[in-house]
């Protein structure tokens, strides 16, 4: 559960950072960075590259779809005792069905390929987020200290 969160917290901070005007967020630059960045730590092959990030790239769409039912909605405020449990249980059952699709997914992944390989590239593409956050991250608190 912790994981799904920090990552969700991974990918909305690194989307809210990198989309200042400043700062202009390429998706596909990402994307190709990331896949560049697993290939060369996970030492994959070219076979094994396709198969992983085709099966990858499912993954990560279908997540997207969820993020915005995970977080509470920020343009409504829940006020009553019910409207808060409501959206407590629907906050609950997205990061379920987000749990559930990594899961699917990873099944998928460990049918096509071997275990290690699969459990080197999540890690990495795991760390190319987490990487990405603190440059993105740290460029913000420079500009933040210039403006003082």
């Amino acid at each position: 559960m912790r994981r799904v969160i920090v990552m969700f917290v991974l990918f909305a901070m690194t989307l809210c950072t990198m989309a200042e005007p400043n700062c202009k967020f390429n998706p596909k630059k990402y994307k190709e960075e990331q896949q560049q960045y697993i290939i060369q730590k996970a030492k994959l092959t070219p076979k094994e590259a396709k198969v992983f990030f085709s099966l990858y790239d499912e993954m990560r769409a279908e997540e997207r779809k969820l993020f915005s039912k995970i977080g509470f909605n920020k343009k409504k405020h829940p006020q009553t005792e019910e409207e808060c449990y409501k959206a407590i249980v629907e906050k609950d059952k997205a990061e379920i069905r987000l749990k559930k699709i990594q899961q699917q997914y990873h099944q998928k992944m460990l049918k096509a390929l071997p275990a290690k390989v699969v459990m080197k590239c999540l890690y990495f593409a795991e760390h190319f987020d987490r990487k990405k956050l603190r440059e993105a991250s740290s460029r913000q608190v420079r500009r933040n200290v210039k403006r003082r």
